[in-house]
């Protein structure tokens, strides 16, 4: 009699895992997410009646106030006509005088280094001085100049630079301290300007002075 031996047991084979249904998928989970943002949240951030609200509140507000309403030394604000040339403005910290306006020049510097205007300079002649009770800074970019009919001009920085005194690109002013500065302007030619609105930072509310 042949002994045979015993054949060798082959394992079991590895049972095949279950696939996940498709909506346990993580990248259907993350498109189902942003697919209900995108309902949820209104195009344009609101609703239509919230705009039409919105508009409505800030029309309403700036009707209302005849000073807020006009632009700041149109003339037609109670406090542009009431403070001119040679009288104080206040604005935050900063107490204003405007001392005059020089529109005569269409070139500032002198025969080495100058520079020319595209339609004629405004020098506006400031004497500012600080109210407040801690340091602060002018920047004379800050100043916004005015027509009679409300258009608004920019104060031009690379034309300060040619100006013998150029305090009004940056100085810092201690409490109680005054300093002396000029502004200046590039405008039309011809152009008379009507008032300037001076800030005590770039964020602040402005104070209106007629020049007219």
């Amino acid at each position: 009699m042949t002994y045979s031996p015993p054949l060798p047991q082959q394992p079991a084979p590895a049972p095949i895992p279950a696939k996940k249904p498709f909506y346990k998928k993580a990248w259907f989970l993350v498109l189902a997410v942003i697919a209900i943002i995108a309902i949820a949240v209104p195009k344009g951030g609101g609703s239509d009646s919230d705009s039409t609200s919105d508009t409505s509140a800030a029309g309403a507000s700036v009707g209302s106030d005849p000073a807020a309403g006009a632009p700041a030394g149109s003339g037609e604000s109670t406090e542009s006509s009431a403070v001119g040339i040679g009288q104080p403005a206040a604005d935050g910290d900063f107490q204003f005088v405007v001392n005059g306006v020089d529109c005569s020049q269409t070139q500032i510097g002198d025969q080495y280094l100058s520079t020319q205007a595209q339609g004629q300079f405004c020098i506006v002649d400031l004497t500012i001085s600080n109210i407040g009770s801690e340091a602060q800074s002018f920047f004379g970019d800050n100043a916004t100049l005015f027509n009679a009919q409300g258009q608004k001009f920019s104060a031009d920085t690379e034309a300060t630079f040619y100006l013998d005194n150029a305090d009004s690109l940056y100085e810092e002013v201690n409490p109680g301290n005054t300093l002396n500065s000029k502004v200046v302007f590039d405008v039309p030619a011809g152009m008379v300007p009507s008032s300037i609105e001076l800030h005590d930072s770039a964020f602040s509310g402005g104070v209106a002075v007629a020049l007219q």
